[in-house]
């Protein structure tokens, strides 16, 4: 199995930070992608350090911790990456209560591990995962900002993050880790046979205008980094921070 990874900034504003974080355990087979969700301006500037950034690593030290603790002989994987996400949307709320921020502070992300064939993941918000076969590629997430994407202007910010935001009886709800207990019930929870599988992607969305119009095999030959790098080529204007894991499994599968 190999392992790549790389995180860079967005090109979005010179003041704002990196809100992304990526996490990889390769001898335990953890995969941590998160993603902080944008503040507002304060008197013309971004805030550093971000609230968000801050969140964001909240979330991958808890949700680790929490992974480590797994007895593989008798603990459910699923059962477990779902807990370790539910405390460490608690411990953001200890920090949201601690803070004095004008709306509370959260990220998305996706959370994975590896047992034998068995791939067992969870997201929640608008970060990516992928299959690469031989011959096709699968996104097995599904952006859950997509229809509050298409009608933001019909509502206030106030309205998006307070009434919508992990608010499951909207039609346009999505989810963020912001310390909100019912964010946990927009956590998707699966696992996936990796037998006929050759590579897994995960991705924060910066990363996804260039990876769909990716074909095949250019998703195969190129690792996180130079796939990552091909995207800053193919337009780094206005980009929102970009996060990528390439997981490339044992020669033989498929």
């Amino acid at each position: 199995m190999k392992i790549t990874y790389k995180t860079i900034k967005n090109t979005k504003q010179i003041d704002k930070p990196n809100e992304d974080i990526v996490f990889c355990d390769l001898d335990k087979k953890i995969f941590i992608l998160l993603d902080g969700v944008s503040r507002d301006n304060i008197n013309g500037k971004y805030p550093n350090p971000s609230p968000a950034a801050e969140v964001a690593n909240i979330l991958k030290n808890e949700i680790y911790k929490n992974l480590l603790l797994i007895d593989e002989k008798n603990d459910n994987i699923l059962n477990a990456i779902f807990t370790s996400l539910k405390n460490a949307n608690n411990e953001v709320r200890l920090y949201n209560e601690s803070a004095n921020l004008q709306f509370a502070s959260g990220a998305v992300g996706i959370v994975a591990m590896i047992d034998k064939e068995m791939f067992y993941y969870a997201y929640i918000g608008d970060c990516y995962g992928r299959l690469i076969y031989k011959d096709k590629s699968i996104t097995f997430t599904e952006c859950q900002t997509k229809k509050i994407s298409q009608h933001k202007k019909e509502y206030t910010s106030y309205e998006i993050r307070e009434i919508i935001c992990n608010n499951i009886e909207h039609p346009y709800a999505y989810g963020v880790l912001n310390g909100d207990e019912r964010a946990c019930q927009f956590i998707v929870l699966d696992k996936i046979n990796l037998s006929k599988v050759k590579q897994i992607i995960l991705s924060s969305d910066g990363m996804e205008d260039f990876l769909s119009k990716c074909s095949v095999n250019l998703l195969k030959s190129n690792n996180a980094v130079e796939l990552l790098e091909r995207a800053i080529v193919d337009n780094n204007e206005k980009q929102d921070d970009r996060t990528i894991i390439k997981i490339e499994l044992e020669e033989g599968n498929g």
